[in-house]
């Protein structure tokens, strides 16, 4: 009678080795499903939140893209359209010919400076315009106006006017009139001074 094979047979250690692992193996995917259910963020709020920062982003992203496109479209356009311009080559001849027509224009744009143009009689000023006087009186008088000599705003001057014309005129009044008060004298000087020729107001009368 033939011997029990008493070791362990290779293919079966195999076979329950890789049985061994798959079960681990979904042990642990239904562990990390059962973790991550649990620290779930389950608010409505967040997720829609989440959601619409995402959509925002792909829309980002996209409009990046299309401005992008439409750059590249545009360069390539502009490639197309921009002629290639080849360098001519300029001979020394047509340099003197530039040299020469840049010579005549400057000539032609030049403005004549004051010791090429003749001097000219200065026109405002004429001997008719020209006024002589020998003292001061008289230019003061020849140079003012009619108009200047009326007096606009006698009403300003004749404060000043009236103060001058009691100073001088007081001490004779009181010499006319030794027996009145100094408030009888002012209401006389003033009724003086009212038809005074040296009240400023009756030289515009």
């Amino acid at each position: 009678m033939p011997k029990k094979f008493q070791g362990e047979n290779s293919k079966s250690a195999v076979a329950r080795a890789r049985k061994a692992e798959a079960a681990a193996q979904e042990k642990q995917k239904k562990d990390k499903a059962l973790e991550d259910a649990f620290w779930a963020d389950d608010d409505k709020h967040v997720q829609r939140k989440q959601a619409r920062k995402e959509e925002r982003e792909k829309k980002r992203l996209a409009e990046l893209e299309r401005k992008a496109e439409i750059r590249a479209l545009a360069e390539n356009e502009l490639k197309d359209i921009t002629p290639k311009a080849t360098p001519q080559k300029i001979t020394a001849f047509q340099l003197q010919q530039n040299r020469e027509n840049m010579m005549k224009e400057n000539e032609e744009e030049a403005v004549p400076t004051h010791l090429e143009v003749p001097l000219v009689e200065n026109l405002n000023r004429t001997m008719e315009d020209q006024v002589q006087a020998s003292g001061i009186d008289a230019a003061i008088t020849a140079l003012s106006v009619e108009d200047a000599q009326q007096d606009r705003h006698p009403e300003k001057r004749v404060a000043a006017a009236f103060k001058a014309y009691e100073t001088r005129r007081l001490p004779q009044l009181k010499k006319e009139n030794p027996s009145l008060r100094l408030s009888q004298l002012q209401k006389m000087l003033r009724k003086e001074w009212q038809k005074s020729p040296e009240n400023p107001i009756n030289k515009l009368r």
